[in-house]
């Protein structure tokens, strides 16, 4: 897409009218009003680096299961079962998820209330079946399960046959003889006003629209273990798995029915997928509520282009896939349609709030490997289903006077590197949509040219598009060369982020790139994605696999979307007391938000002696007391101990002595 500043005598003059009708509309001085919460500075997203993670992946030919079979068959439920438990057991086990005496909350997905299960629209009930097995010969029976969903339907009552819980097979397992003896419920989360409680996650919360407060079933945050078990698939924001699934946790009761905010309903979710309606961060929002403690996928059977049941959409996976951490599970799970992660906004998003790792360099698969697992499937053809994701962090240069893109306001702008938060630039600044709100950013400022600068890393040096999407001027410097020049004004159009776009030659490792935008009419933003050729509109707009956008000067691409040396404790834990301890000790520990906490003893050879269950606890100081007993009630011997306090996904440990 290198191409030479050319203007032809029309153009010239059509500027020069714009110019002088800017002019005469006194636009240098005036001011648009902005939209609130658009943006945050990177420093105020205060999630640790992710840990290390596995994800158990198990397609039904793995030569690792005691009868495999064709990945192109419908497997029975006996195999079905046995792929669970070994997705389960590669990934690490319950262990450190489930106790005995837990309250476990099994969250599903039911959508299509005239599509049977296995047929990729609702989560196979073998699946959940499978799981709730596992979960009762664990804990021996010790245990209690709730398989809970808040249906897009009014009043869907899990006792009726006729309703999505039964065409889905779920009221089945109430007289399923397999089933006998295992304690469990199934749990409407569209049920009465009562049943509610509202979270408020303060400056933890993402959605500006929603101001961070939302109304969930009481049962939600009650319950000690939370699994999704989603189904995998195609959706018009990428795709619906672990953190997509929690739509379904947000009450219809309160929010209404499909959950939808418009003009009619006040009360509602901005339950879509246009320009600025926050569903996004609407999403995490409610991960972070449900604070995930593992994930079993469904990819039996998985849906292209639409989430919507349709024999044309159907792609056979046979697979299952089991982890702790529902961003990575995401992650592996993007990658196993073809996609990138880092184009799906509520994966990239849940990670810098703490929710777990996107980095592919902290996450294993275990089982089957990803390549051999994969298959690539159709995108949605919905506008942000069917682009990349913009790259959304960015330093910023201070304003310049001006509505001439012509002129230079750096010498040798081209080739710059400018520092975060010296020179006039900004600190890293993150944006909450494909469009970078510079309106926003310079408080309605017009008359105006302003610059954007990242880093990128790539993986090796090849052929790329550079996807673009803008109203007005604007020029593109990639490693010091002009890639783009635009100075008219045009809409966004239809292909929004990818409306204006042409190839580009990008380097492996470090290369720069800059963004030249002036502001003369009032919509100030652009949007901005390097991608892979591609021309099939079902597979194209992935940002290049491996790319990472990144504001340090290393070039490894180590340091990306925030920044990892500024980091925010939300939990300490105290010295507990007496220590050593010889008939109770007492564990103080200080939340500096609200969170959802989870205290725990562990012996020196990593097992759990005590839990003290998970709940969400509200910000300041609290206490627990520990008679010295183990989960079975009898007192530990004398020794070492580690107490641990997990708070969201920050964990802090300290040493107690038992005599």
């Amino acid at each position: 897409m290198k191409q030479k500043k050319t203007r032809n005598r029309i153009t010239v003059y059509l500027l020069a009218f714009a110019a002088a009708i800017a002019i005469f509309c006194d636009i240098a001085v005036a001011t648009l009003d902005v939209e609130p919460g658009t943006f945050r500075y990177e420093s105020e997203f205060d999630a640790l680096s992710g840990a290390t993670t596995k994800v158990g992946i198990v397609t039904s030919d793995y030569s690792g299961l005691p009868d495999p079979v064709e990945r192109s068959t419908n497997p029975s439920y006996e195999q079905i079962e046995e792929m669970v438990g070994k997705a389960i057991e590669l990934q690490g086990g319950f262990g450190w998820v489930i106790d005995k005496g837990d309250v476990v909350m099994i969250k599903v997905n039911l959508v299509g209330g005239n599509s049977p299960s296995g047929e990729g629209e609702n989560t196979d009930v073998r699946v959940v079946k499978a799981l709730m097995r596992q979960i009762h010969k664990y804990t021996e029976g010790d245990v209690t399960m709730q398989v809970a969903e808040g249906t897009a339907r009014d009043n869907d009552d899990p006792t009726d046959p006729n309703s999505v819980w039964g065409n889905s097979g779920y009221m089945d397992l109430l007289t399923d003889s397999m089933m006998t003896g295992i304690n469990f419920s199934l749990l409407n989360l569209n049920q009465s006003i009562e049943d509610l409680v509202e979270v408020d996650l303060g400056s933890e919360g993402t959605s500006a629209k929603q101001g961070s407060k939302y109304f969930v079933h009481r049962a939600e945050l009650e319950a000690d273990v939370y699994i999704a078990v989603p189904v995998l698939k195609i959706h018009d924001t990428g795709i619906t798995n672990a953190l997509k699934l929690q739509v379904g946790s947000a009450p219809g009761c309160y929010y209404g029915y499909n959950k939808y905010r418009n003009s009619s309903r006040t009360d509602g979710l901005y339950h879509n997928v246009d320009h600025r309606v926050w569903t996004t961060e609407m999403i995490v929002d409610l991960c972070h509520i449900a604070d995930i403690d593992f994930v079993v996928v469904d990819a039996i059977m998985c849906l292209e282009i639409s989430k919507n049941a349709n024999i044309s959409h159907q792609v056979r996976f046979n697979t299952i896939l089991a982890g702790a951490d529902p961003v990575a599970v995401d992650h592996v799970s993007a990658k196993l349609m073809g996609l990138n992660p880092d184009d799906v906004a509520h994966i990239t998003l849940a990670e810098k709030v703490g929710l777990g790792t996107n980095d592919p360099e902290r996450i294993s698969t275990v089982g089957v490997p990803l390549s051999q697992a994969m298959k690539r499937v159709k995108k949605s053809q919905h506008e942000d289903g069917k682009f990349g994701q913009s790259n959304r962090t960015w330093i910023l240069s201070q304003p310049f006077e001006g509505i001439s893109i012509d002129n230079e306001y750096f010498i040798d702008e081209a080739t710059i590197e400018p520092i975060p938060g010296e020179g006039g630039w900004s600190e890293p600044v993150y944006f909450f949509d494909d469009r970078i709100d510079l309106l926003s950013y310079y408080a309605g400022q017009k008359g105006m040219v302003s610059y954007a600068f990242t880093y990128f890393h790539a993986e090796k040096a090849q052929q790329a598009e550079l996807w673009l999407g803008t109203q007005e001027g604007i020029q593109v410097y990639l490693n010091g060369e002009q890639v783009y020049y635009f100075n008219q004004f045009a809409t966004y159009g239809d292909m929004d982020r990818g409306s204006k776009k042409g190839f580009v030659n990008i380097l492996e490792g470090r290369n720069t790139l800059l963004v030249k935008t002036v502001n003369n009419y009032g919509d100030y933003s652009f949007a901005l994605n390097i991608c892979e050729v591609e021309s099939d509109p079902y597979y194209f707009g992935n940002r290049v696999a491996g790319l990472k956008f990144y504001l340090d000067k290393s070039g490894t691409g180590s340091t990306i979307s925030g920044l990892q040396n500024n980091k925010m404790s939300i939990a300490t834990l105290f010295e507990c007391y007496p220590n050593p301890a010889s008939d109770h000790a007492t564990i103080r520990f200080q939340l500096q938000k609200p969170k959802q906490s989870t205290v725990q003893i562990y012996d020196l050879s990593g097992r759990v002696v005590k839990s003290f269950g998970s709940e969400y606890r509200t910000s300041g100081t609290h206490e627990l007391t520990w008679d010295l007993n183990n989960k079975l009630g009898s007192r530990v011997s004398g020794g070492t101990y580690l107490c641990t306090l997990q708070a969201g996904k920050q964990s802090r440990s300290i040493k107690l002595v038992v005599k």
